[in-house]
């Protein structure tokens, strides 16, 4: 069942010639179980797209509905839980007496709030440390802490703005764990990272945001059935780039080189023998699964390619 809906959702900051367009409409669907990794540059409409899910933004036009709630309304919000970059919480505070205010917000009952903090703690793995100060946490606390409050929260949508990040790789892979567990209780989760391995692993499908565009929307399974030829060119083979690029679909630099999907009975013989017809001069190749880096890799190519052509959008 769809849970999150955006139509045409779009969102500019400022007014007349100081106005800036962040994120340029946007429609999309995401269900109960689904985990959607938001991936781009920074700058690329991601934490705006998260905020506007949260209802700390506003729309600038177009519908955003959470389980049929408009964003931002008083029933959305109480089934939404944002993680923001940096993790916001209280320094003064302790891990425990945080989440004890987040879940006096969510739940009436007092046995029903004792056991909204047990879950959050247990699902974060914050045993450890809940009782210390947070202003003593680190990075990888913070983070831990930031998606028990968000999973406190939110019972239907959690909003996560690199969650991922800075952690170290114990961290990393408890966090992954944790962010599964949650979409295993039929939550859809939408998760920011620069860290395209990590969402590999655990995203059902990933959005690649372009200057406020939506530019992809990839089912990371597709990843496994699709190849891609990597080629490194050297001495005048380096010239000849452009020529592949516009020879084959999709193809991106790499380098010293060019990945080229297989696709379409695409075979690497093939683009070996339109080097050699070209006379572009290979030094090495190899054959690779497809991955989230050259679905990122081609929107940047396409981004450039409208910008020198004049086509980025105004104001």
């Amino acid at each position: 069942m769809t849970i999150v809906q955006l139509d045409g959702v779009s969102r500019r900051f400022g007014t007349g010639r100081n106005q800036r367009v962040a994120l340029q409409p946007c429609s999309f669907r995401a269900s109960g179980g689904e985990i959607v990794g938001l991936v781009g540059p920074n700058g690329a409409g991601k934490t705006t797209l998260l905020r506007l899910i949260a209802g700390e933004l506003t729309l600038t036009a177009g519908e955003l509905l959470i389980d049929g709630n408009h964003a931002g309304s008083r029933q959305a919000r109480r089934i939404v839980g944002y993680a923001p970059d940096p993790p916001i919480a209280p320094n003064e505070l302790t891990g425990v007496e945080w989440l004890k205010y987040l879940a006096s917000h969510r739940a009436a009952h007092p046995g029903e709030r004792v056991a909204l903090l047990q879950w959050a703690v247990e699902l974060a793995d914050l045993e450890a440390f809940v009782g210390r100060r947070i202003a003593e946490y680190s990075r990888g606390m913070m983070q831990r802490l930031g998606l028990a409050a968000a999973a406190v929260c939110g019972n239907s949508v959690l909003a996560l703005d690199e969650v991922l990040s800075g952690v170290d790789p114990l961290v990393s892979r408890r966090l992954r764990g944790q962010i599964c567990q949650l979409a295993a209780l039929d939550r859809v989760i939408i998760i920011a990272s620069h860290d395209l391995a990590a969402l590999e692993k655990i995203a059902t499908r990933v959005l690649v945001l372009w200057d406020g565009q939506l530019s992809a929307d990839v089912a990371v399974s597709q990843l496994v059935n699709e190849r891609v030829a990597e080629l490194s060119l050297s001495g005048s083979g380096l010239a000849g780039i452009d020529h592949l690029l516009e020879r084959f679909s999709g193809a991106v630099r790499t380098g010293d080189g060019v990945a080229v999907p297989l696709t379409d009975g695409l075979t690497v013989e093939k683009v070996l023998t339109t080097c050699r017809s070209l006379r572009i001069a290979v030094a090495a190749s190899r054959t690779r699964y497809r991955a989230l880096e050259d679905i990122l890799m081609a929107a940047a190519d396409n981004g450039e390619r409208r910008s020198s052509c004049g086509l980025e959008s105004s104001p």
